[in-house]
């Protein structure tokens, strides 16, 4: 078994580097289609530790969680662009709050209706859920890492991800291919979603340029000051509730900052790869937090799945009911939702699918999303804590 801390480490990064790889394999899409990166990253490590490989306990487990999740969202929130979204308009932001608060009202149901079945940190892992299907998963593990949600139960929230949301990713991409009838009975108007994405297409000008040593110096200058900073500024906060103690007043406070550096020209970051460079990190910790969990508690708890299911159908309803009352084309529906469960990665794909032109909205839509779903998640926390 690894032991030594380094050695743990190491063996951590060689997962998400093999399962980065082999994701860009294209003789494995049929794979990673089915089940994506975030799912292997998590569960090779809790397969390594049920083998015997690695430790159960380690202290490169709290150090990730305590250091790194900062750090990450730090970088991946920089990419937020603020006056982009604003320019997105009324119809889309206002569908995208729709199925924001559907999600989190359908959490709230779903906890009522199943709470006799639940263990006891139930409204842990539905406050996790509703940030994953609000913004991605990082929220997932920001918010399930703030409220010590147990490895096992974060397992069960990632394969409910998984499976719930990718048949509905199906089901809105089988959608597309009625817009047009569904638009004509609901009296849209489809030139607006012509007139977004043309204007997006202008706004958003190519920035990519390869990393210099200045810019990786910044990135990780700005994320480990930010972290130590609010750090220290969670621990002198006075707890709240359940849910705010010292370290999720940290992880709001570096939520809230990184949102407004965004506006700011440390936002040109981005274009070397600050958002990946969080992700990388992201998946570090997620690997981390696969390698505490069980493989038999995981499977001891089916009845999320079910769960699941119910806040999606909410989540559905409220987003109908918004288009059908702001007479908003059906691309608004199939982009919003993707980008509420989907995120990043499946929403500007979705979006594309129902118009050529409008993957951008649906990578907005995707950072709205993100920068929602922690507060919304720990909101949710805040509500259904006993």
């Amino acid at each position: 078994m690894l032991q030594e801390p380094i050695a743990v480490l190491a063996w951590l990064a060689g997962v998400v580097a093999l399962v980065q790889r082999l994701s860009r394999w294209p003789r494995l899409d049929f794979v990673f289609d089915r089940l994506p990166a975030v799912f292997w990253v998590y569960f090779l490590p809790m397969l390594s530790t049920s083998a015997g490989l690695t430790p159960a306990e380690s202290p490169v487990y709290p150090a990730l969680a305590r250091y790194l999740l900062p750090c990450c969202l730090a970088l991946m929130l920089l990419s937020a662009d603020l006056p982009a979204i604003a320019r997105l308009g009324r119809t889309a932001l206002l569908v995208m709050a729709a199925g924001a608060v559907g999600t989190a009202t359908g959490a709230v149901v779903a906890f009522e209706v199943f709470r006799s079945w639940l263990p006891a940190e139930g409204w842990k892992a539905m406050a996790a859920l509703t940030a994953t299907w609000i913004g991605g998963s990082a929220n997932l593990v920001a918010v399930a890492t703030t409220l010590q949600l147990s490895p096992e139960l974060q397992g069960v929230m990632i394969l409910v991800d998984t499976l719930v949301g990718y048949s509905w990713m199906g089901l809105l991409i089988a959608l597309a291919g009625r817009q047009q009838g569904f638009d004509a009975w609901n009296r849209a108007d489809r030139r607006l979603v012509d007139e977004i994405g043309t204007h997006l297409q202008k706004l958003r000008a190519e920035t990519a340029h390869p990393i210099s040593v200045g810019d990786a110096s910044q990135m990780v200058g700005l994320a480990l000051g930010l972290t130590a900073v609010c750090l220290w500024a969670g621990a002198q906060l006075p707890p709240v509730g359940r849910v705010l103690n010292a370290f999720s007043w940290s992880v709001v406070l570096v939520t809230t900052i990184s949102l407004l550096l965004s506006t700011t020209r440390l936002a040109r970051l981005e274009g070397a790869g600050a958002s990946a460079l969080g992700y990388t990190g992201f998946y570090l910790l997620l690997a981390g937090i696969g390698a505490q969990a069980d493989l038999r508690q995981i499977a001891a708890w089916p009845q999320f799945v079910l769960i699941g299911l119910v806040v999606i159908a909410v989540h559905g309803a409220f987003l109908f009911t918004a288009i059908r009352l702001l007479r908003a084309p059906l691309f608004f529906f199939g982009s919003a939702s993707q980008a509420c469960v989907g995120g990043y990665s499946s929403a500007p794909v979705v979006a594309a699918i129902y118009h050529p032109a409008m993957a951008p909205v649906g990578l907005l839509l995707a950072v709205v999303g993100n920068v929602a779903g922690t507060y919304v998640g720990l909101l949710v926390g805040e509500l259904l804590a006993p």
